[in-house]
């Protein structure tokens, strides 16, 4: 006979800078960084996943079969000001900025994802679109999956060009878009 055993976080409230963040034993959980302090970030629900993987794959099969660079899921972005860690939803980093690849990403990476929801979504549009603006990610890609809307922030250097549109395209990627009225189809209708 086996015991479960059942592991708690260990790290929520822990307030720590992105050195000391980087050496943290994995203890299974995820965390947000939210001004140098840890918080449990929840399992998604499932329209979140369920669009966060779509749109991953439609992204990494664009990005793969044009040898454009690589994209990720959730992985942590250490952008140069120094801040918080941030973990997108979605990261595409282009073929000539790879060297900001390696365990994690160091750098700006060119586009993000984040898909909404009610725990994230404040800081999403705000803390987070400020940093990515003021480091340099070039697309900004905000996904509405239970109102079923998508955006595409472009930057401008000192603010965000936001398009919404039935069709989006992306600039830095060039040819990929996406109809938001089929990809917000409901899987359960067919």
């Amino acid at each position: 006979m086996f015991t479960i055993q059942k592991n708690e976080p260990r790290y929520i409230g822990l307030k720590v800078t992105n050195e000391e963040y980087i050496k943290l034993e994995d203890d299974g959980f995820k965390y947000d960084m939210i001004k140098g302090v840890l918080h449990l970030a929840p399992s998604p629900f499932s329209p979140h996943s369920y669009i966060q993987t779509i749109l991953s794959v439609e992204l990494a099969e664009f990005v793969l079969k044009k040898k454009l660079g690589i994209v990720f899921q959730e992985l942590d972005v250490h952008l140069p000001d120094g801040g918080d860690v941030l973990r997108p939803d979605i990261t595409v980093v282009l073929k000539e900025n790879k060297q900001i690849i390696k365990n994690w990403i160091f750098g700006t990476p060119d586009l993000v994802c984040e898909v909404l929801s009610e725990s994230t979504k404040e800081r999403d549009l705000k803390d987070k679109a400020e940093r990515y603006l003021k480091n340099g990610v070039k697309e900004y890609w905000i996904i509405e999956p239970i109102e079923k809307w998508m955006e595409v922030w472009i930057n401008k250097k000192d603010f965000w060009e936001k398009k919404k549109a039935e069709v989006l395209s992306s600039e830095i990627l060039k040819g990929f878009s996406i109809d938001t009225k089929n990809f917000f189809k409901d899987i359960w209708e067919e």
